[in-house]
Parts: structure tokens; sequence; C-alpha cells
């Protein structure tokens, strides 16, 4: 049977939620003008200020990728990096979605990402070092399979909303053994390996892992009877496993929650010691979220003063190619200047999403605002 992508899932679990009457953000996401302050509801304070990366013995390249992300919002132009996800067929998607994108538009995108998952394969690797070593930006999140499974099976990232999620402290470094645990702490290492070849190769990878959390569909995320999830626990000690017991120090760490359907966007936030760039995920046609008190508000997200990134973007229906991505940036402009970067989620059959397959991504790639592989400049 053909894979069915996650996607598919979640919207099904968001209809699920909305149909159950959980909290859905179904309100206009805007004020009364329509049009949101960028004024944060949550005051910033000069303790919420970051000090560097959150792993204090962070590489020179990953000190000088933050610190320009962070510089991207006071620039003229040349200040949203765009990105774009592929699969694990990773030379034959780069080909199409980076290389195809720019005999398009002159240009591919800036950010390559990519999914930790069931599905990885040696050779999605020399393809990030390849993009690395043209002056691009490398991102990944983490599809781990539920470890709580006896049964290996690649899609166990997702699990039913309503089924009870599973005990998260049973897999930290001082849980008390047993297969799960075992599971999980293997594949973790795995990780390390992948992470340290990259690190081996110079590459810097921006990190997002148990994402999503405070939505019900991830096997990490918020337990619908119990209205709970030891997530933040578990983010905590996968940062210590990367950075302090296999000493890898090339990675940025994200937090990438949800929309509010299910639980509050930053219920599962591991704390400011933790994340170096906040990148909530949304698939809309039009970007829209709230500020100051209004629906969808992100201005808690705001007020930990991190970069913020839109790391795992798309769009919802109709999945034609239609898709107006020329609306991102200027969405982004007018807006929501304080975004830095944008990655957007791939196609799968039925469903065009790629940069490559919707409508104006020439117009998209050509903005003065947006940062292309070509005109990359963080290590100069």
């Amino acid at each position: 049977m053909p894979r069915v992508d996650r996607r598919t899932v979640l919207r099904a679990v968001a209809g699920a939620a909305l149909t159950a009457g959980c909290s859905t953000g179904t309100q206009a996401p805007f004020g009364p003008t329509g049009i949101p302050t960028l004024e944060p509801s949550v005051p910033r304070t000069s303790a919420r200020q970051p000090s560097g990366p959150s792993d204090p013995q962070a590489s020179q390249d990953a000190r000088k990728l933050l610190a320009w992300l962070t510089g991207l919002p006071q620039r003229d132009a040349k200040r949203v990096v765009s990105g774009q996800q592929i699969g694990p067929e990773a030379r034959a998607d780069y080909d199409r979605m980076f290389v195809g994108l720019a005999r398009r538009t002159g240009h591919r995108p800036a950010l390559i990402g990519v999914s930790y998952d069931g599905y990885w394969k040696d050779g999605i690797v020399p393809v990030l070092i390849d993009h690395w070593r043209s002056g691009g930006v490398v991102a990944m999140d983490l599809h781990l399979p539920n470890p709580f499974l006896a049964k290996v099976d690649p899609e166990a990232y997702r699990i039913d909303s309503a089924v009870s999620k599973p005990d998260l402290t049973a897999l930290l470094a001082d849980a008390k053994p047993s297969d799960a645990r075992t599971r999980w702490r293997t594949n973790l290492d795995k990780l390390a390996d992948v992470f340290e070849e990259l690190s081996d190769a110079g590459v810097t990878v921006i990190f997002r892992p148990l994402h999503e959390a405070n939505g019900l569909w991830f096997w990490w995320g918020h337990d619908m009877k119990t209205q709970n999830s030891a997530s933040k626990e578990l983010y905590r000690d996968i940062h210590d496993h990367m950075t302090k017991t296999r000493k890898l120090h090339n990675i940025l760490w994200g937090f990438a929650p949800a929309k509010p359907w299910n639980a509050p966007r930053m219920k599962y936030y591991p704390g400011d010691d933790m994340i170096d760039i906040m990148g909530p995920t949304i698939y809309e046609n039009t970007i829209r979220f709230g500020l100051r008190d209004q629906t969808d508000d992100i201005s808690d997200m705001l007020a930990a003063a991190r970069p913020m990134a839109l790391l795992e973007l798309g769009s919802i229906e109709p999945y034609d190619g239609s898709w107006d991505t020329a609306g991102i940036i200027e969405t982004i402009r007018t807006r929501y200047p304080f975004l830095t970067m944008f990655n957007c989620w791939r196609s799968w059959p039925g469903v065009k999403m790629s940069l490559v397959d919707v409508s104006n991504a020439d117009k998209l790639m050509n903005d003065p605002w947006i940062v292309s592989a070509e005109n990359i400049d963080w290590r100069t």
C-alpha cells in the first residue's frame, strides 16, 4: 500500500479535535482591524535575552549562523531564508526541488530540510554536506517510530489522538532499564552518529526534535486524558545526550509547536537554556498568527527573544499547484517582519506543495527580501 503522508493524518486529527470541542482557534485570527500589532503581549525582560547558543560549547559556525539569523530582521533586504523539505530519496529530490527550481526561477532555496525517521537512508548525508558546502543551511526534524512498540514500524511516530500517550520519563537517561528505553537510546545514538558525520564535514544543523508536542497526533505529544506530557523533560534529555554525552556542538536547537488546537504552543517549551530558534509550524494558504491577546496569539513565543522561523510551512486545499507562494514573502513583509526563515514541506502523490510544483515561485524566489542559495551571506 502507498505510504500515507503525515499531513493527511494531522489534518484528520485536527478535524476530530474540532468535532470533540477542543481549543481550536476557530475564531478570526486577527483583531477588529484585521491587522495584528507587532507588540508582544508578554513583556520582554533582560533575563530572557539570549547570551549565546544554548550549548555553551557550540562550534564557531553554529555561533556565527545564529548571530546572522538573529540580525536578519534589521536588514533592508535579503532577510528571509527560503527553504525546502526533501525526502529519503535525497539526491533525486534535490535535483528536482532545488536544481529544478533554479532552472525555473534562477534560485535554489537557501535551507534544506530533512526528517530523521524510519525511512532514513545513508545517501541523505552527502546531499546535506554538498548543500552546506555551497553556502546553504541544513535543518532536521525527528520522526522516530514509537519505541514503546516492539514491532518496528516507520509510520509509528503517529498515534491515535484518543489513545493514552506513553510515559516519556521511561526513556530518560536515568530511567530504569526497559525494552522501550533500550530501543529509544539505541536510535538516539544512531542519530548522534549522523550528527557526528555532519560535524566531521563542518556542517551545522538546525534541529527540532519532538515538534508539535502540543498536538495529539504524535507518540511524544499532548495526552487528551491527562492534558499533559513529559515532552519537555525528554527534550532536555536529548539536548544533554547530544551536547554532553556525545559532545556534539554543531547543533542549533529549535522549538517547533503546532497550532494550539489541543494545548498552548508554549506548554512544552523546554526552557530558554535549551532553545536557540523558535519555529512554529503552519499549514495555511495565507500565513496567519494573532498577536497581543488575539486568537492564535504567538506573543509568548516572541517574548523568548529568539529568531522566529517557520520551520515547517505548507498549504491546505486545493492541492493542485495553485498555492500562491508569492504571498509568503508579502505576508511576512506586511504583517510578520520578525520572521527570519521558512521551510516548505514537500509534495506527495496527489498533493502539490513543493516550491517547484506551485504557483508564483519565481516571484517569491526573486523578491529582494528572499535569501536564496545564490545570495546567502552568513559566512562573509
